[in-house]
């Protein structure tokens, strides 16, 4: 039986007509983590960008309507010049909204700021030969499908 999804008034399904879930269906994050979101974030950013912890990286992001600032914790890693993130709670989560509208943003990795510019949407599958290893072998597993590349501007 197929699960529907309504995401801004379209609906979308979730499985497939075999029954396995759809790329853009839920992952594991939208289905046990997306609820423990407020109570997480908060411990999950104090490790954030920091050296020890190279997976999560601190995202500075300007909201496309009110303009405020958002710093937000997310699964980020260079690889081939660009920036690869997660999208682990899919293009509808609020920063991925505001990096698209913006077309940049400011990324802490490892101690280090960085900001990115022309952010593309893509399907994990597409460019798995592109990604960290890390990436590679973890996304699929988490069942996520979409990724956010990015490239570093040069100052």
């Amino acid at each position: 039986m197929a699960t529907n999804r309504s995401i801004g008034g379209e609906t979308r399904s979730m499985t497939a007509p075999n029954g396995a879930p759809e790329p853009g269906g839920l992952s594991i994050f939208n289905r046990y983590l997306r609820p423990l979101i407020r109570v997480l974030n908060p411990r999950i950013m104090r490790l954030a960008g920091g050296w020890w912890f190279p997976t999560f990286s601190v995202l500075q992001h300007r909201g496309h309507r009110s303009g405020r600032v958002y710093s937000t914790p997310i699964s980020a890693l260079p690889g081939g010049g660009f920036f690869w993130i997660s999208l682990a709670f899919g293009e509808e989560a609020g920063w991925a909204r505001n990096v698209l509208a913006a077309g940049e943003c400011e990324l802490r990795y490892r101690g280090t700021d960085y900001h990115l510019v022309e952010p593309v949407v893509l399907d994990g599958a597409s460019v798995k030969s592109q990604l960290p290893l890390l990436m590679r072998v973890a996304l699929p597993v988490a069942g996520v499908h979409r990724i956010l590349r990015m490239r570093p501007q040069r100052a």
